[in-house]
């Protein structure tokens, strides 16, 4: 299946980006983190597949915080190969391509919790299975 991938020259897109503040912690509290990764993929053309890694982050508590990033790239394929894809979702995960996208969801995180009441928030910059 090494064929199914053209050309890994991309060019990652922020489809959407949400924080949601919602309570400082409270003094000496413990804050705990539910980190989630999806991958999907979605043929735009005939050499064109649309793949996207989106990553949300919810505080436990979970009236602390939510975050939600979602990042895509148009990757140019092998509609033949493609086609033989049980699950094109799987595959991508485990491709350079899904590793460049989450490394720039973990960098977009890690911006939006600068300012934050727990500092920066350094998530792994890989896909979770």
């Amino acid at each position: 299946m090494e064929n199914v991938i053209k050309n890994m020259n991309i060019r990652p897109m922020l489809e959407r980006a949400e924080f949601e503040r919602v309570e400082m912690p409270k003094q000496g509290e413990s804050v705990n983190f539910q980190i989630g990764d999806e991958v999907t993929v979605k043929l735009i053309g005939d050499q064109v597949a649309k793949v996207s890694v989106a990553r949300s982050v919810v505080s436990e508590p979970e009236r602390i915080f939510k975050i939600y990033v979602e990042m895509s790239a148009d990757v140019l394929i092998e509609k033949k190969y493609f086609d033989e894809l049980k699950d094109p979702a799987d595959y991508f995960k485990r491709t350079p391509i899904c590793r460049a996208l989450a490394a720039q969801i973990a960098n977009v995180i890690s911006n939006m919790t600068v300012c934050s009441a727990i500092g920066p928030m350094i998530t792994e910059p890989f896909v979770r299975a």
